[in-house]
């Protein structure tokens, strides 16, 4: 069984960011809604890659804090049956607060960092360093990609660190990405993982992001109160996981 969690920022009205920070460092003008899925995998295909259960991904999600998400994500997982799991395995982005809601209710499961999100940050680190040098920085990324895929987390780790040598040089942009990679090297065991026959990539929690929070809360014009938009995202969650007459009856019931 697969946990992903992830945060989709949806555009909501003034009052809803009162005295919350933008990026910019002005009025923040969104909220971060977090969105996570479950899915099965009982098999692996003739290459040895995993093959994800067919019709076995569920959502759940709400504009709140980590904490209560922390429970609703618990739940969620109860109900799809995790106790008699075989093994399982949470995937994320690297944000700390992913890790710690996997380390409170999910304690054993397997932390995989998305391998997409991980080359993000080597790449950040290059471009910041080799600036225009596009050759070479191709170059540099090709090594760091196949030490990546290998697992061997340390050499990528030294690679940044030896940019230092370079004229271009930005010590807090690579001291940054390399806390990064420090932190979630444990997380970033690919070829183990892939030996495993486990999925390293959250390609199925980014595409929920799109699909459950994108295309219904995130079209132009609109700006949403927390309370509409959370009304919404369990409306998507329930349909888009196949529960939406369970939803009606529990509805009805109450």
């Amino acid at each position: 069984m697969y946990v992903g969690m992830d945060g989709s920022g949806v555009p909501v009205v003034k009052r809803e960011t009162a005295g919350r920070a933008g990026k910019d460092g002005g009025q923040a003008k969104s909220r971060e809604a977090k969105l996570g899925c479950i899915f099965t995998q009982s098999q692996v295909d003739s290459e040895g890659r995993p093959v994800r259960d067919e019709c076995s991904t569920s959502y759940t999600g709400a504009i709140e804090s980590a904490d209560e998400f922390g429970w609703r994500i618990y739940q969620e997982a109860q109900r799809r049956g995790v106790d008699y799991a075989q093994e399982l395995i949470v995937l994320g982005d690297g944000a700390p607060w992913i890790w710690n809601l996997a380390d409170e209710h999910f304690p054993g499961g397997i932390q995989i960092v998305d391998l997409y999100h991980a080359r993000e940050h080597y790449w950040n680190a290059g471009r910041g360093c080799l600036g225009q040098q596009k050759e070479k920085l191709h170059q540099w990324a090709e090594q760091r990609r196949q030490e990546l895929d290998a697992g061997k987390v340390e050499a990528v780790i030294e690679a940044m660190g030896q940019l230092s040598s370079l004229p271009g040089y930005n010590q807090e942009l690579c001291e940054r990405e390399i806390g990064y990679f420090e932190k979630n090297k444990e997380r970033m065991r690919y070829a183990e993982f892939r030996g495993r026959g486990l999925f390293v990539g959250s390609g199925v929690l980014e595409a929920g992001c799109r699909t459950v929070i994108g295309q219904r809360l995130k079209q132009s014009g609109m700006h949403w109160t927390v309370r509409g938009a959370n009304s919404i995202l369990s409306l998507r969650c329930n349909i888009l996981s196949n529960r939406w007459e369970d939803f009606w009856e529990h509805r009805a019931a109450a």
